[in-house]
């Protein structure tokens, strides 16, 4: 289980939920006025639980850290990642439009992807989904949130 206090998640070290809730009204105001768009991944890992059960808690905490190493080395330093749910992740893109997040998307998919099959620095197989949404000025940005969220939960897994 991850502890949240203030900014940084204990666990992993990435931005906590509630430090997105403080930021992202300041974020987004800021793309609006240079017409920047913002893009969402919500990056899921799908068996979590069974993590647990098959290897314990240490297996599992273990698996959350290195997923948010991976993220970290395969976002730019502008993006934003955040510790969304014990076994989600949220990356907010700036300056990227749907294309470009698209890209990530693919990105991330294949550094993931051998984690599967147990390839990955884990000696157990990691699998996880990707989903995207984008920003635009005519959508409530929670909507995108939640949109990207939906998408995760109904890609293939990675």
């Amino acid at each position: 289980m991850s502890g949240e206090t203030g900014i940084r998640d204990l666990l992993t070290g990435l931005f906590t939920r509630d430090y997105f809730d403080e930021i992202i009204g300041r974020e987004l105001e800021r793309s609006r006025r240079q017409q920047l768009s913002t893009s969402v991944l919500s990056v899921v890992l799908t068996n979590y639980e069974g993590l647990l059960t098959a290897h314990g808690e240490e297996a599992r905490d273990r698996a959350v850290i290195e997923a948010a190493k991976v993220l970290l080395a395969g976002v730019r330093e502008k993006d934003s990642i955040f510790r969304w749910e014990d076994d989600e992740f949220l990356v907010v893109l700036l300056d990227a439009d749907a294309s470009a997040a698209a890209l990530k998307v693919q990105q991330l998919a294949a550094l993931f992807r051998p984690w599967r099959d147990g390839q990955g620095p884990l000696p157990f197989p990691l699998r996880l989904r990707i989903g995207s949404a984008t920003h635009t000025r005519t959508i409530v940005f929670a909507n995108v949130v939640m949109a990207a969220r939906a998408a995760a939960r109904q890609k293939t897994q990675v």
